[in-house]
């Protein structure tokens, strides 16, 4: 099979700079998508060429030589830019649009802008550049496969955090995804903070609280300005995001919205 970097080569314009796009964690059932975008030109090619012809999906990599190349990968790369899109955004948008989101937001952070956005699977981003989909695009392309190398070792190292803040899921082995030991500490447990409630697996196991929504919009309510309207969705709508209902939590999202544009106009007329 040709080398990643030779296909880039082969498929990419002579002389320009161009970025992959790759996500990781879109099916877990804990924890954000993150995105990452690399950026690579001819120089770096040239002076860094026997690093990148080791660059391969980020799957096939045992995770000390991914930690390893992510970290030699942000030493060499022109630019780079890792997005994460949490649960509550994901149980809004859906996981396919909050992908696209983190996509775009990873593209955003780049210093250095491509002439051409390779991007793995079969949908565009929309990022306002010249965008090629590529299908298993981590496997072909070594500029996917670097963004691909970023945005999973970024997640990992975000997962183990997690298993700190929200033990006996096993989050920091699974990272999130639908093993027997994270069903098993669903059970037991029910949904953290950082669960994706709108995924029926982890909706299943929830541990409900009936109160919690007239508590929480008796606190939204009581809210007198923006800034601590937004001070709430940490403070009070996340910590009890796992105990909530899907339905529950869209609720709250329109008397938020309703609450915000109050507030605004206050503050608006105040000035």
């Amino acid at each position: 099979m040709l080398n990643p970097l030779d296909w880039d080569l082969g498929n990419v314009p002579p002389g320009v700079a161009w970025g992959g796009v790759d996500e990781a964690g879109r099916g877990a059932w804990a924890g954000p998508v993150v995105a990452a975008c690399a950026v690579l030109d001819t120089a770096t090619v040239q002076k860094w060429g026997h690093v990148l012809r080791g660059v391969r999906d980020s799957k096939e990599l045992k995770p000390e030589r991914r930690e390893a190349l992510a970290a030699e990968l942000k030493a060499i790369l022109p630019a780079y830019g890792i997005a994460e899109v949490e649960a509550m955004a994901i149980d809004r948008e859906n996981i396919l649009e909050a992908t696209m989101m983190a996509m775009r937001q990873a593209v955003t952070q780049v210093a250095v802008r491509p002439r051409i956005l390779l991007v793995d699977g079969n949908r565009a981003p929309g990022t306002g550049l010249l965008e090629r989909v590529v299908v298993d695009g981590d496997a072909f392309s070594c500029a996917i496969g670097a963004a691909s190398i970023l945005a999973k070792a970024h997640r990992d190292a975000l997962m183990v955090a997690l298993e700190d803040q929200h033990p006996g899921y096993g989050l920091a082995r699974h990272k999130g995804y639908g093993t027997p030991q994270h069903q098993a500490g669903l059970k037991e447990l029910g949904a953290s903070p950082v669960h994706r409630i709108s995924y029926a697996p982890v909706a299943a196991r929830q541990r409900l609280d009936e109160g919690l929504p007239a508590v929480l919009g008796a606190s939204l309510d009581q809210c007198t300005s923006v800034a601590e309207l937004q001070t709430w969705v940490g403070t009070a709508l996340r910590p009890a995001y796992g105990r909530l209902k899907l339905s529950w939590v869209e609720a709250l999202r329109r008397r938020y919205a309703e609450r915000l544009a109050q507030l605004a106009a206050a503050e608006g007329q105040a000035r």
